[in-house]
């Protein structure tokens, strides 16, 4: 069951992406696994202060991508983990090899298949570029509901 915390991160989310995220956390669930959205929708600044963790900043390497960079600053992107007792099981490989089942059939693109940083937590909505995402975004005025229907959009024309 999805905590108050993941609902939320959820409802800021692309609508599409949030359902198909749903539908993983439950078929997990029923195989008794806990799974939890711990990041979802992130600012240009919040994705800036990532960045600069473990470069500038205590703390180890978690992202690659600066602000604008990431599927997360235009809600097409979250980050799940198996949570045990309350806590999270970052080192649970199986559990995420789970995850990245589910989502794959669920046609969304798992961090876990990338050579370069491998971003085990990481499930996205396929379908746009960076450069998609911020010529849309920057050409609307900054709406995040434009990038939106692109990406839905895009997701159909894919599937």
């Amino acid at each position: 069951m999805l905590t108050t915390k993941s609902n939320e991160r959820l409802s800021k989310v692309h609508p599409l992406l949030a359902e198909k995220v749903r539908l993983i956390c439950q078929t997990l669930a029923r195989d008794g696994l806990d799974i939890q959205i711990v990041q979802g929708l992130r600012t240009f600044a919040e994705q800036d202060a990532l960045f600069a963790q473990g470069r500038t900043k205590a703390g180890p390497k978690v992202t690659n991508a600066r602000g604008g960079q990431s599927n997360h600053n235009f809600g097409l992107a979250v980050d799940l983990c198996p949570f045990v007792n309350g806590k999270p099981q970052w080192e649970d490989s199986a559990t995420f090899q789970k995850i990245g089942k589910e989502a794959k059939l669920l046609k969304l693109e798992w961090g876990g298949d990338w050579v370069k940083f491998n971003d085990r937590p990481h499930v996205q909505l396929p379908g746009l570029t960076m450069k998609d995402c911020n010529t849309i975004y920057n050409k609307s005025g900054r709406v995040l509901q434009r990038v939106w229907d692109a990406a839905t959009a895009a997701f159909v024309q894919k599937v």
